[in-house]
């Protein structure tokens, strides 16, 4: 089977990242054909994320969606499979099967195959009727460095982290726990990559040493030493997750979480269970940085989303109505 795997852009977060498992392990597993489709006039296209697709996928490019009816003809795709927002977008075809994969709180079907990224979702928008195909974890790379040489990090030193999109640590009391901890206690670190800094210099105080801001990486390796830095996840995103990319790799390596237990979306709060640390103002945050025992953990809970068990569903689901 051919396929042409779509998103509107390709970057270094989470959405990409899964579009590039599922084209990757649609080849690996099932033996299909598997090219790249993006739009490359969008600014959230980043070149670390194109070039990481190109060197292992054919990559299609167009400006105007109506572009992409005209690669499936040329191409002969068997199906045209899109990971996007939900809703009734423009982007879709005639020319093959279509499988809709969505991200957010839509439910608007089109497609031939209209399915969300995680249980909670379906959950949610449907009462647990519409398929659910959920995001993996990959990491085929197993080390034991860290980075903590490099950002001159003391070994004993306690470490949060989290990476993610430059907007998505955005919860203002949490980014300010952060900066008035960091201040205070200069042995516990807090790091981020492809985080926009929220920690400003001022005429009265410089910028902590024990804050770090990283650029954006979409090599494995580096983010599999950037969790062997961290203690635990350190996790701030106002909204929540539909499926959280960045805790379920940070979970699978056995490191606690640290999340907001008010976010409204709560897939990540659905799988971690138990097995995570919560907060709900400044005051239990600050609770949890100090005091907790790191060593909770909800690894045994993530693993249901390892590639072999993740594609198997993906089958099921967006490719047995092609066979």
């Amino acid at each position: 089977m051919k396929i042409l795997f779509h998103e509107n852009e390709l970057n270094y977060r989470g959405q990409s990242t899964a579009l590039y498992d599922y084209a990757h392990f649609s080849e690996e597993f099932f033996g299909h054909q598997a090219v790249i489709i993006y739009n490359k006039t969008l600014p959230t296209n980043h070149p670390a994320g194109i070039e990481k697709f190109k060197k292992r996928f054919e990559v299609l490019e167009y400006s105007d969606p109506n572009e992409i009816d005209g690669f499936i003809r040329k191409g002969n795709f068997d199906l045209f499979y899109n990971i996007k927002n939900g809703n009734i977008d423009g982007i879709d075809t005639k020319e093959c099967r279509s499988a809709v994969h969505t991200v957010f709180k839509y439910y608007e079907p089109h497609g031939d195959v209209y399915a969300y990224v995680s249980e909670w979702l379906s959950q949610v928008m449907t009462g647990g009727k519409a398929p659910f195909v959920p995001h993996m974890v990959n990491i085929p790379l197993s080390t034991d460095e860290n980075l903590r040489s490099e950002l001159n990090i003391p070994q004993n030193a306690k470490v949060f982290g989290y990476y993610g999109g430059a907007a998505s640590f955005n919860i203002k009391f949490a980014q300010e726990v952060v900066e008035k901890t960091a201040r205070k206690y200069r042995d516990i670190f807090f790091i981020f990559m492809g985080v926009s800094p929220f920690v400003k210099k001022s005429w009265w105080s410089s910028l902590p040493k024990n804050i770090i801001f990283l650029p954006p990486s979409s090599d494995m390796l580096q983010k599999v030493k950037f969790i062997n830095t961290c203690d635990a996840l350190l996790h701030a995103r106002e909204r929540g997750e539909t499926f959280g990319i960045t805790v379920a790799e940070f979970a699978l390596m056995g490191k606690p979480v640290i999340t907001f237990a008010g976010a409204p979306e709560k897939a990540h709060i659905m799988e971690l269970g138990e097995e995570a640390h919560y907060y709900t103002d400044k005051r239990s945050l600050q609770e949890i940085l100090l005091d907790a025992d790191l060593t909770k953990n909800a690894a045994h809970r993530f693993k249901k989303f390892l590639p072999e068990t993740v594609m198997k569903k993906f089958n099921e689901v967006f490719l047995r109505y092609n066979q």
